[in-house]
């Protein structure tokens, strides 16, 4: 009976590691794969690293799922109606005026599979883009965390930055606007840290950063009004998103991913604090989801 439980101990080892190589050469086969899908995306880490990602992304998966369940994030129509509606304003107790123009970001794949009905090319979608995810276990990279924009999301950019390219004749107003975002420096660039936020806005506002050495500020009070594991960031606090696009970001106002009582409604509130408090004249540009509904074809 001894030597039968050795020999079984044995098998079951033998069996353990070539269930190890096997997975291992699994990995190494989907670093290919995505190589060759995305040859501009960034180098997938070294097979060391991979333990790393993967303990990251099952965190953040986590905390998605504990946010998707106990989150009170939206904002409520009462907590609406209880804010101060501005046209009731004094204009004596107005001490500063801080213009924002805010740009919704494009489709991003999470959008491309839940928000176009779930009619009989529903279930391609998921399945596909399950594909893709499990295409993306090994890399720092995920096509529902921090979901990023999808092929209709870059071409709405880019009908956006076309958009953008053509001189404005909307009136004074909407000429200012046009040459505050349109100007080097003509407007402070804030975004979420999330991909498809700061995606938007460096291929909408391709021609303008080649221009300029500006940075993209990053502001975690942006971070998108919703439960969803799509509003869940890649970028820790103080970092950058990964991004194929090359953009000069700046993480230092980013404070990492939102908590369960730093709602919807308190990070609003953040960021216009923020925003009046600074000393610049510039007007602001938010890159924000739920704030602009776009056109049929554009942003």
């Amino acid at each position: 009976r001894d030597r039968r439980s050795l020999v079984m101990s044995s098998l079951e080892l033998l069996a353990w590691a070539l269930l190890i190589l096997v997975l291992l050469r699994a990995l190494v086969s989907l670093e290919q794969i995505y190589s060759l899908l995305r040859p501009d995306a960034p180098s997938p880490p070294p097979l060391s690293g991979v333990p790393r990602v993967l303990l990251r992304k099952a965190a953040l998966t986590l905390k998605g799922a504990v946010y998707l369940v106990l989150s009170r994030d939206k904002v409520s129509s009462s907590a609406l109606r209880r804010t101060i509606d501005p046209a009731e304003l004094e204009p004596s107790r107005v001490t500063r005026e801080v213009r924002l123009i805010f740009v919704r970001h494009g489709e991003s794949v999470w959008n491309l599979v839940f928000n176009r009905g779930f009619g009989p090319s529903f279930l391609w979608r998921l399945l596909s883009t399950l594909l893709h995810e499990l295409l993306l276990v090994p890399v720092d990279d995920s096509a529902f965390l921090d979901s990023p924009l999808s092929p209709l999301g870059l071409q709405q950019c880019g009908q956006l930055a076309t958009f953008l390219a053509q001189p404005c004749v909307e009136g004074e107003v909407a000429e200012r606007d046009h040459r505050a975002l349109t100007t080097p420096g003509g407007a402070l660039l804030v975004s979420s840290q999330l991909r498809r936020a700061v995606g938007t806005l460096g291929l909408a506002l391709r021609s303008r950063l080649a221009a300029s050495d500006e940075p993209v500020l990053l502001h975690s009070s942006l971070q998108e009004i919703s439960r969803n594991f799509d509003t869940q960031s890649l970028a820790s606090a103080g970092g950058v998103p990964p991004l194929d696009t090359p953009l000069r970001m700046d993480g230092a106002i980013n404070a990492g991913n939102k908590s369960l009582s730093f709602t919807g409604l308190r990070r609003l509130q953040d960021f216009v604090q923020w925003a009046a408090a600074r000393q610049s004249r510039r007007p602001l540009r938010g890159l924000w989801a739920p704030c602009l509904s776009p056109p049929a074809s554009a942003l």
